[in-house]
């Protein structure tokens, strides 16, 4: 069990040295939420040379507003996140298509 206390999974644990020692090369990120847990975990995963594939729909989003004062909504912020992480730090796809590779 890994327990964290930062956005990213990999600040302050041990992920990365279990991972290492356990050979893996490819992460599969979802959880909670979109922009915020689940993509701090995506980045670092990508940059430490993992296959990273984050999947689209085993994620959420809440509307939230920006500091201008514009509100964003939940579809909106799913969106614009799984644009930011798609090709450049990796893959990201359904589950359906995970399941199926």
């Amino acid at each position: 069990m890994i327990i964290k206390h930062a956005s990213s999974a990999f600040g302050g644990t041990t992920l990365l040295a279990d991972l290492r020692s356990a050979g893996i090369e490819r992460v599969i990120i979802c959880g909670a939420t979109a922009n915020h847990c689940a993509e701090s975990a995506a980045r670092p995963a990508s940059s430490l040379g993992f296959d990273m594939v984050y999947v689209s729909d085993a994620v959420w989003a809440y509307d939230a507003t920006g500091p201008d004062g514009v509100t964003h909504t939940a579809a909106q912020i799913h969106s614009v996140t799984l644009a930011n992480l798609h090709g450049e730090f990796g893959a990201v796809q359904s589950t359906d298509e995970i399941l199926a590779a």
